[in-house]
């Protein structure tokens, strides 16, 4: 990758007009891996973004082997929103924000 605006995201509060309502549906994301991602981003957006849903929260998400290097600026922090996973590997920028384990519950989730 070079010079990419969002290397890494999930982002369950896209919408086309503004402001976007905060509706309570939402799909289910869970078990997504970011494996083997190098490269530099665009420096104005976080180079890994994860809104998920506060209805629905994302959940096993995991990060392997990620080095995302600011083009031309100081790094930026990822960002997340009730996303639920684990590094497997150190990452760069390091990403202290994913929340460990599982939500207390995940609506229409029967067990399992």
């Amino acid at each position: 990758m070079d010079t990419v605006r969002n290397p890494i995201i999930i982002d369950q509060y896209y919408c086309l007009s503004k402001p976007c309502a905060n509706l309570s549906s939402a799909v289910n994301i869970s078990n997504v891996l970011y494996s083997n991602i190098n490269g530099t981003y665009d420096d104005r957006r976080p180079p890994i973004h994860l809104g998920c849903s506060e209805a629905v929260p994302c959940t096993n998400i995991a990060l392997s082997n990620v080095k995302l290097l600011p083009r031309r600026e100081d790094a930026l922090d990822a960002f997340c929103w009730n996303a639920y996973g684990e590094m497997r590997t150190a990452s760069v920028p390091p990403i202290s924000c994913l929340l460990e384990g599982m939500p207390r519950s995940i609506p229409g989730y029967k067990g399992g």
